[in-house]
């Protein structure tokens, strides 16, 4: 005893259902003798891949003309798998290296019956690489009676090096005419009859497998008499097909609770959940064919993109059962398709339909300077908050969005303004790095601000005087280093490296009240007492002297005439004691302040000079 689908294998390639872009080409090759070395089979399960092998090893064994004949001993050998030149090996078994060198020493055997041996690699993609790779030689150069014949359901899977040495033929799916044709002709040959629905159910049950359809057919032949459309279901396990057709129409017509009740009833006969709602689908689509003239299924009125929304809806609970699959379950999947048969209108959609709304005119101005050319001024007494902010800061973070990110991180220090008919960026004094960088790109930062603004002109700005954000910190007599102060906040005496006397500006006050004249310090203060520098009081009154330690004038190169004249009577900057334990300790880096300082080899020579003269 063997299974339908083995029995009903075809012995010629008349027989074969479909495929005739293949058929013919084998054909043409047999009858000239132009047979490939190597074929690749690929396609979905059960159309015909193994059995075209098959015919392809009988046709080189076969001693009759037509060839196949399938009657002769060679084609009955190879169909009951007897014969001693063809070689049918499942490749996912035997995918190793050591089985593709078993199989090249047995290959190099001349034929024993016929002219050709046929090497059948069945799930071929199922071969490891390093097997691919031992056989690659032997595919390109094969002994003159070898053909290879790889079959496989994932192509993709091939190594390109297998794919480019073989001649690739891809298998279809069969339609259900074409299954329905084959089970009749089945049928026939044993003395059965089945009614043309119930053939139809097993077709579309198949799939377009021809073997998947010979197995359910197999099922089907323990039955008793005339195969009929209610022994079909009850042996499959379906649910009837006219409930489901009934159910489908009370939805279509809004009857709720008769389908509702309907699809219970039918649940608690045994059937899944998942196939009722499988079911009801299909009868939906039979009923949307039907409608086109593509077959026959229920009478349904709704419209067709209503149907198809509520196909997607059993489509989508079909996973929600996988996880699911109770009378719940069931339920919520018939009100979802009810409700997308029946959804009712909105409002906004009406009203869509009826006057679509308009584009707006696009204006590439932005509106922050329509409201700066517009709105008149306000008095300065009464400061109000300046319109179109989060419009300015949209707009700019659109113009971030269009630069790119290297002079992105030059201009986000920077605050945008809008003056007239350009673009001013604020950079604060802190940001003279990124400033320059900005300068440099103005180009790239014009081009994104006229292609979202609108605008031409772009206009960078430093606020207030730049800083010593270059000046390296100073050392306190102690070794530590001291913070670095600005420009405005330097000690009187103590000025840049990098300016000239003449060029240094008068130090500005640390607010911005009005400018007021500098009060002269005071002409010769005691030795002992700190540097005072002149300002403002709060009061108005005489300024408060502020302490300032006399080590701060040493870095100094070039100090003012009152502060030459406050050090007369002193020991000069290069005697001092304290400067050239500085120079020694820290040389390299004062001589940066100070370049007139001397190396500390000078001061070590003076220093041996005086210890070894007498005193």
């Amino acid at each position: 005893m063997s299974a339908l689908y083995r029995q009903a294998r075809p012995s010629t390639f008349d027989e074969m259902v479909g495929q005739e872009h293949v058929k013919e080409v084998l054909l043409n090759a047999l009858r000239s003798g132009r047979l490939a070395q190597a074929y690749l089979f690929s396609g979905p399960r059960g159309v015909g891949k193994t059995s075209s092998a098959r015919l392809i090893a009988q046709a080189v064994n076969c001693s009759s003309d037509p060839r196949p004949c399938g009657t002769c001993e060679g084609c009955r050998l190879v169909r009951e798998g007897r014969h001693p030149d063809v070689l049918e090996i499942d490749a996912a078994s035997n995918n190793s290296v050591e089985d593709v060198r078993e199989l090249r020493e047995r290959i190099l055997l001349s034929p024993i019956l016929g002219q050709h041996k046929v090497v059948i690699l069945d799930e071929a993609h199922m071969m490891s690489k390093s097997a691919f790779n031992a056989l690659l030689k032997t595919l390109e150069e094969p002994p003159p009676h070898v053909i290879f014949i790889f079959a496989t359901t994932e192509p993709e899977r091939m190594p390109p090096t297998i794919l480019s040495r073989t001649q690739h033929f891809r298998f279809r799916r069969l339609s259900e005419a074409e299954i329905v044709e084959k089970l009749e002709r089945i049928l026939a040959g044993l003395g059965r009859e089945a009614e043309p629905p119930a053939l139809q159910l097993v077709a579309r049950l198949a799939d377009g497998a021809m073997r998947d359809a010979e197995s359910l057919l197999d099922r089907l032949l323990t039955l008793e008499g005339p195969l009929t459309l209610k022994q079909t279901e009850d042996a499959l396990g379906l649910p009837p097909q006219e409930a489901l057709f009934a159910v489908a129409e009370a939805l279509d017509k809004g009857q709720l609770r008769p389908a509702l009740e309907q699809a219970h009833h039918l649940y608690t006969q045994g059937f899944a959940a998942r196939t009722l709602a499988q079911g009801l689908l299909e009868a939906l689509r039979a009923g949307l064919y039907g409608r086109m003239g593509l077959g026959t299924g229920p009478h349904l009125n709704q419209p067709d993109e209503r149907l198809v929304a509520a196909m997607t809806a059993l489509d989508e609970a079909q996973e929600r059962l996988l996880k699911r699959s109770d009378a719940l379950s069931l339920e919520l999947a018939l009100l979802g398709a009810y409700q997308a048969l029946h959804q009712a209108p909105t409002a906004s959609s009406a009203t869509t339909a009826v006057a679509p709304p308009s584009i707006p005119d696009f204006d590439p101005r932005p509106k922050k300077l329509e409201a700066r050319k517009e709105a008149p001024a306000a008095p300065a007494s009464t400061p109000s908050p300046s319109p179109g902010v989060a419009d300015l800061a949209s707009e700019w973070r659109r113009v971030m969005g269009a630069l790119k990110m290297t002079i992105r991180g030059f201009v986000r220090e920077a605050e945008p303004r809008f003056e007239e008919d350009r673009l001013v960026l604020l950079f604060p004094e802190r940001a003279s790095f990124h400033f320059q960088g900005a300068q440099k790109n103005l180009e790239d930062i014009q081009k994104a601000v006229r292609e979202v603004l609108g605008l031409e002109q772009v206009e960078l700005r430093l606020g207030g005087k730049k800083k010593l954000a270059d000046e390296p910190a100073g050392f306190s007599p102690n070794g530590a280093r001291s913070a670095l102060r600005p420009e405005g906040d330097r000690p009187h005496g103590v000025r840049s490296p990098d300016r000239p006397e003449g060029d240094r500006p008068p130090t500005p006050p640390p607010t911005e009240p009005p400018s007021t004249p500098d009060i002269a310090a005071p002409a010769s203060p005691p030795t002992d007492a700190p540097w005072e520098e002149p300002g403002l009081s709060l009061e108005g009154g005489p300024p408060e002297p502020e302490p300032w330690p006399p080590e701060a004038a040493l870095f100094d190169s070039n100090p003012p005439d009152e502060a030459l004249e406050e050090t007369e009577g002193q020991p000069g900057l290069l005697e001092d004691p304290r400067f050239q334990k500085l120079i020694q300790l820290f040389g390299g880096r004062l001589r940066k302040f100070y370049p007139e300082a001397p190396r500390e080899g000078a001061l070590e020579a003076p220093a041996l000079e005086s210890e070894g003269e007498p005193d």
